[in-house]
Parts: C-alpha cells; structure tokens; sequence
C-alpha cells in the first residue's frame, strides 16, 4: 500500500525534526515558511540543548528557528487515537507491533492500526532486491498481526550527520507523515532501561523532543530486554520466522547468521528456549561466538548480559559458555571494550537507599534499647 494513502491532511512540520541535524551541524538557521505546532517548536529547541552539550563535534551549533507558532492541542480532539509504528521487523520493532496489536488488553496499549519500514535505513536504496525480501518480511508479520503495512524510501541517511545520533530524528520524521490519520508515533526502544546508553539516537526519552499538540511520539518497549522480548514472540511463529536482524551481513534481506548482530540474537534465542521457527540459515556453535567480531561497546555490553543469563540457566551448554566469556576476555583486552561490561545489570535484591534505611533503622533502634 502506498504511503500517501495515509498521509492526507498532513501538516509540513515533519521537515523541521528531519532538517536540524543538518542545520546543527552545518550552522545554518531555519526560516520556515509555515506554521509550526508550539510544543513541536519548544521540543526542537531542547533537542538542540540536549544534543549541543553531548556530542558537540556532530551537533556543533545551536541554531534559530524563525516560524509562526500555532497551537494543535485542540486538533487532537478531531485527530484519530490510532498509532503508526516505525518497523523493520527486528526483534524491537517487532515486539512493539506485538504487544500494541497482538496480545491482551493492558492500559498503556495503544490503537495500534499501521506499520511504516523505511526504505533507505537499515536497508541502502541500491539494495533493491534485499529490502524487496525483508519487505515481504515485514509485510507478512504485519499481516499475522491485522495491522496495515506501509513503506516510505529516503535518501535522509545519506544526508544525516551521524546516523547513530541522529536517526531518532529521522524516524520521528517519518511517523509525522502518518498524522493525517494517527495521533500516536510508536519507535520501539533499543534495549531496556537499565541496559541502554544514554546517548544514542534513539534514547528512550526522545520522543518528547518530537511531539506535536495533535501526534504524541513515544518510545516504546523499555521494560523488557531483548530476551524478554524474543520469549513474548516465541508465541507467534509467523513472527519469529520472518524476523529480519542482519544489518552488518550482506543486504540480502535475510539473516546472515554470522555478523554480531545475527551472533547476539542466536544466543538470545538460545537462552528463551527458541529452537524453531530459527530465521538463521545455520544453527548456533561455540565456533562463531568465538569468531564473532565486537565493534561496538554496546555489542560488548548485550554479550556480558548474555553471559549471565547463561550462566543462571539450569541447562547451559558448557562449550557455549566458555565460548562467551573467552570472547568477553578477548574484547576487554584488545577491543578496550571493559568498561562496558561495569554496565551490566545488579544482582536482583534490594535497592542501596532501601538497604541504607534499613540499616539506619537497626542503629536506631539500638540506641533505643541502650
């Protein structure tokens, strides 16, 4: 289905979330020749607070935005409480759909009526026949859950100052497009509260930066990790066997299953139990956790998450095991990735103010009774 069919009525304030990375890192300020929503306008000038202050070598300016300010908060009564999903049928985005069309009534579901991939992302525009497969993907997952399936192409990566710290810009972009006929943008979160870094593109707690007064963004499933949320679609084979994770393997629009990332979610899959459907051409081996390359700190820090869970399991494969850790050795000592794994989650027990109560109390009490 095209896109345009669900970008009727659509307010042009989508150009400024997509345009001030840009402007930002050029220097240039925004004359914009149309209305922009206040809350919209007041978001982008926290964004730019934010973002100027934590990566100043990509968001190196603080720039002006000339616009008139309007008010939308009153459209929202008229605006449909349907949502629209940034999706690339990935674990996350995948999880997002499942839980806001899939699973049972809870009170932060959202309507969830629509789906849009991205064409230009994840996935190059010169690699046609690849995004024409993870499309079907994409499309059969959405059609497993009744939920409509759009896809958008762009050449805004190609123009993004740093993809990584700025994508979240870029999605929220594209959600705005759909606010015709949604009043929500869902943008699945990359990983869980207490395992996600701070400054990412994506953080958690972006979305208010894009919010309009008539089209909430928000971010979408941080109370769960990526085991959690590859369990949750252990209950919807169509899910699990369309599922599309390869972005460092070639494009082919299937699973590589051996770059890091496709590596990670095997031993995900292995620690929920998940031995079929497997979207992965081969199965899971101690040799390729040992070959796996780690680029990233947070490619370091999902592998020493992934350790521990192994470990507490009752039926862990020994091989795999010694396997991860010998890669957790390798990587503090060569990659300088050690710091990373400082990040991993406490033990479960209670939390230090709670124990520091408790002992205050003790001592009171002792001093009572002297």
């Amino acid at each position: 289905m095209p896109a345009a069919a669900a970008a009727l009525s659509v307010a042009p304030d989508f150009a400024l979330p997509a345009i001030l990375p840009q402007a930002m890192n050029a220097g240039f300020d925004l004359d914009v020749p149309f209305p922009v929503d206040r809350l919209l306008l007041e978001g982008l000038e926290h964004f730019q607070e934010v973002w100027h202050r934590w990566r100043p070598d990509v968001f190196a300016h603080r720039v002006r935005i000339h616009a008139e300010a309007v008010d939308r908060r009153q459209q929202r009564r008229e605006t449909p409480e349907r949502a629209v999903a940034a999706f690339s049928a990935g674990v996350d985005s995948s999880f997002t759909l499942l839980r806001h069309a899939g699973g049972p009534d809870w009170p932060g579901r959202r309507a969830l009526a629509s789906a849009v991939m991205v064409h230009g992302f994840d996935m190059p525009l010169a690699a046609t026949e690849g995004f024409a497969r993870l499309q079907g993907h994409g499309a059969a997952i959405a059609r497993d859950l009744g939920v409509d399936f759009f896809v958008m192409r762009t050449n805004w990566r190609e123009t993004a100052p740093n993809w990584q710290m700025s994508f979240g810009a870029g999605l929220a972009a594209v959600l705005h497009q759909f606010s015709g006929r949604h009043g929500i943008g869902l943008v699945a979160s990359e990983e869980s509260y207490e395992n996600a870094f701070t400054v990412w593109g994506n953080s958690f707690w972006n979305g208010r930066f894009f919010s309009r007064g008539d089209f909430r963004i928000e971010s979408d499933g941080g109370a769960y990790d990526r085991i959690d949320r590859i369990a949750a679609l252990a209950a919807r084979p169509a899910i699990l066997e369309n599922l599309s994770v390869c972005w460092a393997g070639p494009r082919t629009g299937e699973n590589c299953g051996t770059c890091p990332k496709c590596v990670l979610t095997k031993l995900n899959f292995k620690i929920a139990g998940i031995e079929r459907p497997w979207p992965f051409p081969q199965p899971l081996s101690a040799g390729q956790v040992s070959a796996m390359p780690i680029k990233t700190a947070w490619q370091a820090r999902f592998l020493a998450i992934i350790e521990g869970r192994l470990a507490a399991g009752a039926d862990t494969d020994a091989d795999l095991l010694h396997a991860v850790r010998e890669r957790i050795a390798r990587s503090a000592a060569e990659d300088g990735y050690g710091a990373a794994f400082s990040l991993a989650p406490r033990p479960a027990g209670k939390p230090p103010w709670k124990r520091a109560g408790q002992r205050l109390l003790r001592r009171a009490r002792r001093l009572i009774r002297s």
